[in-house]
């Protein structure tokens, strides 16, 4: 702006400085001549080239004037949309910029965060969730599903949790994997009010097992998402992955002892003892039943991990 009105009085004093000469000029030869009589026709003529004069001066004038404030015009533009460039442009750019990342770009990566999570969780699924088959003697009874929870590398044996009423009816059991192997599995102990039995099997010779680690339900939180891990409807649906959330804490059921995780990933017969995950890959329940009928839709319950660790403390204990 000190540039605009450097201009402006720059062409306010060139407008200025040439009017008052000409005035000055006109006036003093109109008074010469009017003192002389026999001047007149004289007079008349350096009148009409005067004014004559003047047009033209009038006319440089507005030309000149027409040029300085198209330059002074064009120099004041430029420096506006300079300092717009520079400082203002950017701003405005930056700040679209901000929004756009707030608001779209986080919940593209958040979406992507998740999945990459969910994919870790299968890829943990897939190393500790194994088939448990329950047999009378040589009578298969029953089938379910278990979690690895604990590696004993100097017996080479892995620890798993299942549910009690998957074994109750049997004497002797097996670990089943994916590829359809099987290995004799003992049976540690169990509390049949929580409804868990923990087992045991050898390690020998089997590869690509992991522990799954235990986390904590009393961290979980009404519509956290979690995923269950499980055999539903037997062994030709090996290991299937559903994804719900937590739909209730701390849920009463008539007749049972203790209270439960509701959640709604999809759970079915054969799912018993199978995990729930949490993002983080942690068993935080083990599934035990679900309301089923032609009103009720997506009432799955577990069995809140840290239940399930007290009794695997008080084993380990004797």
């Amino acid at each position: 702006m000190k540039k605009f009105f450097l201009y402006a009085f720059t062409i306010l004093s060139l407008i200025g400085l040439s009017s008052y000469p000409l005035l000055a000029e006109v006036t003093t030869e109109t008074t010469t001549e009017e003192t002389t009589s026999e001047t007149t026709n004289v007079t008349t003529e350096v009148t009409t080239d005067i004014f004559d004069d003047i047009e033209s001066i009038d006319q440089l004038r507005e030309d000149v004037y027409n040029d300085i404030y198209a330059d002074v015009y064009q120099v004041v533009y430029q420096d506006i949309l300079d300092e717009i460039n520079a400082e203002t442009y950017q701003q405005i750019y930056d700040d679209i910029e901000a929004g756009f990342y707030e608001n779209y770009q986080s919940i593209s990566v958040l979406n992507d965060q998740t999945q990459n999570e969910i994919y870790e969780v299968v890829d943990i699924a897939n190393q500790t969730v194994i088939g448990v088959e329950t047999y009378l003697d040589a009578v298969g009874e029953s089938l379910g599903s278990g979690v690895i929870y604990k590696y004993d590398e100097i017996n080479d044996l892995y620890f798993v949790i299942t549910n009690h009423h998957v074994i109750e009816d049997g004497n002797n059991y097996k670990i089943r994997f994916e590829d359809e192997t099987t290995v004799t599995a003992d049976l540690l102990t169990f509390d049949e009010d929580v409804d868990i039995a923990l087992l045991s099997f050898s390690g020998s010779g089997l590869v690509g097992l992991e522990v799954a680690a235990l986390g904590s339900s009393v961290d979980l939180e009404k519509g956290e998402i979690v995923l269950t891990a499980g055999h539903p409807r037997g062994f030709n649906f090996f290991n299937s992955i559903t994804l719900g959330i937590v739909a209730g804490i701390d849920r009463f059921i008539s007749g049972e002892s203790i209270t439960y995780i509701q959640h709604d990933a999809a759970i079915n017969s054969g799912n018993s003892g199978g995990p729930i995950f949490n993002l983080q890959g942690e068993v935080v329940g083990i599934n035990v039943l679900k309301y089923a009928s032609e009103e009720i839709e997506g009432m799955g319950f577990s069995i809140p991990i840290d239940l399930v660790k007290d009794i695997i403390a008080d084993y380990e204990a004797q």
